[in-house]
């Protein structure tokens, strides 16, 4: 019993099955000695004799009828009244009664019940007696035996406990004899898998074997079994009707007292759900959702992996920047579901074409870059050659003939570059070199192409004079309330127009921003502003939030935390009227750094949500480390919603996601009334884009907030 009920700690005290510890150990320990226990328990307990004489009212008690009640014979006076004050208080009216009624039918009499002994301890009894009677058929003398049976009725108890846990368990159980031939299953291990009780009785637990395990593979379990008495792990198995699962199973070999096999017994919990909402978590972070390619992250990451090896292998790689020619046009013209098919058909092309030592990645949109090692620099022309040659012929989508090129830049490590950043720069500039000479063509980059790095130099410049000057405004778009059907905060979106650029779009000059070091004082002034209009907004409607973006840059800065806090105060704003945004991919840059600062900004009691939220590379197990409340979903998977179900179901994940997590969710680029009810029906809570508003200006913005007022109060009066 002790080896049995110790082997069974130690296996349930490492597996998911932790909350059912207690009721499992009964299980396995009664399972393999009840039997034992209840023989044992008899061989302990004596039985007393007693005889109650009707006649002159005396009753008599062997010696360990005492034992049993606890009494020495001196202590206890031999009466029928006092042994039925020791019965236990419930059970007095069932004992008197099967008594009388024992006596006035002359039958033999035969019950079991609870006493209180001399010590106030409870116990089971089981009585016998027959009666004597006289010559005319009177019974003058009832002569019994009194049992202790508290022990075998504590052990049935426990056995009933342990069969109901089997029965009603959850979890999967089977049960096999020394020779591993099942002789009992539980009815959940008939739902997993679809084997009825009848069906797998006397046979090979290897019938469920799905077959994608090797020997070797069982040949460890086994051993672990027979060296350890026990084995867990994922294990691949297949239902009756096919259909393969996975289970994380605990398999326990239980040995009697001499140490020899009497019973396997298996503990199996189907986690194929979540195995696949690991991988498609896993996939969203480092796999392209439309082409299934690796992305920007996953490139990063080899790039960098090889940029280090280089150092004592000395191997040389080229990175090859793709770009799409006539994609625009092929969006513009026959819509984005084509689009996507194109994109999918080019890329099962450069998967046929790059070698198994290559990587291919799709940055997004219509871009591709190539990871390709070499030796000979003519590989490397070949290969670009042979891409080309790829989309010489028109690619056929549903009967339509569409053409497209390729325009290629190509760098080389180490001669034009040795980081990742600047790699995928010179590639940059190479393939907008190619794309300037005529398109469908292919250029490596050399220092004399320095258009892009004078264009960015231009931007950086006009851009110190601009945070000079505070040269930049803001727009406000609104947020929308799924649950509330109204407006419950708006973001703030800056716009830099310059006299000599003109209108200059915020992903161009935010990273230029960064780099140079401007994008501290940018933020400042986007705070300061930010927090002027919502004083100016909350006279119309003083429930609404303001949502402003931060960067990773400005989060790294020392003094970040004490300058928000001062603007806010000073501006007299609530917190909790204003939240965050902050890009996944400048949130995992340097995490570990940023989660004290972010928890800080949380506990100031402003909200944090994570922005363009799916392509990045967040893992479960820093979602749930970071503090945070919202996840904004990236428009790339909402416009084109109700045509895509790859789209459909990344969303969906998210979503589900959010919810495990008891996250917030915004979807961005809501445009079209379809969006709206797919969003509605998979539980986001929130929408932005143009299907409710544009950016608008302060002022724009203000008299769109009085109409949605109007409109939400004659809703509520009915007018």
């Amino acid at each position: 019993m002790l080896e049995a009920t110790l082997l069974l700690k130690k296996i349930l005290g490492n597996s998911p099955h932790q909350k059912k510890i207690d009721d499992l150990e009964k299980l396995l320990a009664h399972l393999v000695e009840s039997q034992e226990n209840l023989k044992e328990a008899q061989k302990l307990s004596n039985i007393g004799h007693w005889e109650l004489d009707l006649i002159q009212n005396s009753l008599y008690w062997s010696d360990e009828v005492y034992r049993i009640f606890g009494f020495e014979p001196q202590e206890f006076p031999a009466t029928y009244e006092a042994f039925f004050n020791h019965i236990y208080d419930d059970d007095k009216e069932y004992v008197y009664k099967a008594y009388t009624d024992s006596v006035e039918s002359k039958s033999i009499y035969n019950i079991t019940h609870r006493i209180i002994t001399a010590h106030g301890k409870l116990k089971f009894v089981e009585e016998r007696c027959i009666h004597k009677l006289d010559l005319e058929g009177n019974v003058v003398k009832s002569i019994g035996t009194v049992h202790d049976v508290t022990q075998r009725v504590l052990n049935e108890k426990e056995l009933e406990l342990a069969s109901n846990v089997f029965k009603y368990s959850t979890d999967s159980i089977l049960i096999s004899n020394a020779k591993n031939k099942i002789i009992s299953v539980n009815e959940a291990y008939s739902k997993l898998t679809h084997y009825s009780r009848e069906e797998v009785l006397g046979k090979d637990p290897k019938l469920l074997s799905s077959g994608w395990g090797d020997k070797e593979f069982y040949a460890k379990m086994w051993s672990e079994i027979a060296n350890h008495g026990l084995w867990q792990g994922e294990i691949w198995d297949r239902k009756k009707d096919g259909t393969l699962y996975i289970a994380y199973q605990s398999i326990v070999c239980v040995k009697d007292k001499e140490n020899k096999i009497i019973n396997y017994i298996g503990i199996a919990h189907d986690i194929t759900e979540a195995k696949n909402r690991e991988k498609t978590i896993h996939q969203l972070a480092y796999y392209d959702f439309l082409t299934e390619l690796p992305n920007r992250k996953y490139f990063e990451q080899e790039v960098e992996g090889y940029i280090k090896s280089s150092h004592y292998n000395h191997r040389k790689f080229a990175v090859l920047f793709l770009d799409l020619d006539n994609f625009k046009w092929v969006n513009d013209s026959l819509g984005h579901r084509f689009g996507d098919k194109v994109l999918i058909d080019v890329s099962k092309k450069l998967t046929n074409i790059v070698s198994s030592d290559s990587i291919i990645s799709r940055l997004g949109g219509d871009e591709f870059v190539i990871l390709a090692p070499y030796e000979d620099i003519l590989t490397i022309s070949k290969l670009a050659s042979e891409i080309i040659s790829s989309v010489k012929n028109p690619i056929v989508i549903e009967a339509k003939e569409i053409n497209v090129g390729w325009s290629i830049g190509i760098t080389l490590f180490p001669e034009n570059a040795s980081t990742f950043s600047l790699l995928l720069q010179s590639a940059d500039t190479a393939m907008y070199e190619a794309k300037a000479k005529g398109k469908n063509n292919f250029k490596f980059f050399a220092d004399e192409m320095n258009t892009f790095a004078k264009e960015r130099l231009e931007i950086s410049m006009r851009l110190k004079s601009a945070v000079t000057h505070s040269l930049f405004t803001l727009n406000y778009q609104p947020k929308y309330s799924c649950d509330e059907k109204k407006i419950k905060g708006v973001e703030a979106l800056i716009r830099w127009n310059d006299e000599v650029l003109g209108f200059v779009p915020p992903d161009k000059f935010i990273p230029i921003a960064e780099e140079a070091g401007y994008i501290y004082d940018i933020g400042l002034w986007v705070m300061k502003e930010a927090l002027s209009a919502l004083k100016i907004i909350h006279k119309t409607n003083e429930s609404i939030t303001m949502a402003i973006n931060i960067s990773g840059k400005q989060l790294e800065m020392p003094n970040f935390y004490h300058d928000m806090t001062t603007i806010i105060k000073q501006m007299d704003v609530q917190p909790n009227k204003l939240e965050f945004e902050i890009t996944e991919t400048s949130v995992m840059k340097d995490i570990q750094n940023i989660i004290p600062i972010l928890q800080k900004i949380k506990d100031f009691g402003i909200e944090i949500s994570i922005d363009d939220f799916g392509t990045g590379y967040s893992s479960m197990s820093y979602l749930k480390k970071l503090p945070i409340d919202t996840l904004k979903i990236d428009k790339e998977f909402i416009l084109n919603l109700e045509n895509n179900e790859e789209d459909r179901a990344i969303v969906e994940a998210i979503i589900a996601l959010s919810k495990a997590f008891g996250l917030n969710t915004v979807a961005e680029g809501v445009e079209k009334i379809e969006h709206q009810d797919i969003l509605q029906r998979i539980g986001c809570d929130t929408f932005q884009g143009y299907l409710y508003s544009k950016p608008l200006t302060l002022e724009s913005l203000l008299k769109f907030i009085s109409e949605q007022n109007k409109a939400t109060n004659e809703y509520k009066t009915g007018i």
